[in-house]
């Protein structure tokens, strides 16, 4: 028997399915507890919107349902959100920044402003001596 180290171990685990798997299903649950937090979705209230049981949020929450990529956009959805997914080389460190458009003001007198791209002008030559 061979002496493995916990690193080892860890880095065998990383190529599998199973380990990859676990990681998307905890990725997409807390983003959806955050989600829920910040909207005040109780667990009854999205069991409602998505037309399913508290029951069945509740084990995709604890990440035992085997939900579909259907069943992601439908909770997404419920909660004013989109699923978005990204394919990242192995070992890469993403950083997701969910850029919000400004808060649009509308007046009763809008104007429609134009607004027409340039080229900037061509750097001037200038000659040596």
């Amino acid at each position: 028997m061979t002496a493995t180290t916990f690193r080892e171990m860890f880095r065998e685990a990383e190529k599998t399915l199973e380990y990859n798997l676990e990681g998307s299903i905890l990725d997409f649950t807390e983003d959806l507890c955050r989600l829920m937090d910040e909207k005040d979705v109780s667990r009854a209230e999205l069991a409602r919107r998505i037309g399913t049981s508290p029951a069945y949020v509740t084990k995709i929450l604890r990440g035992t349902s085997n939900f579909t990529l259907s069943s992601m956009v439908r909770i997404a959805m419920a909660l004013e959100s989109e699923v978005r997914l990204h394919l990242a080389p192995r070992g890469a460190m993403t950083h997701w920044f969910d850029e919000l458009p400004p808060a649009r003001v509308t007046t009763k007198s809008e104007t429609t402003v134009r607004v027409v791209k340039t080229e900037p002008p061509a750097p001037a030559l200038i000659e040596a001596a």
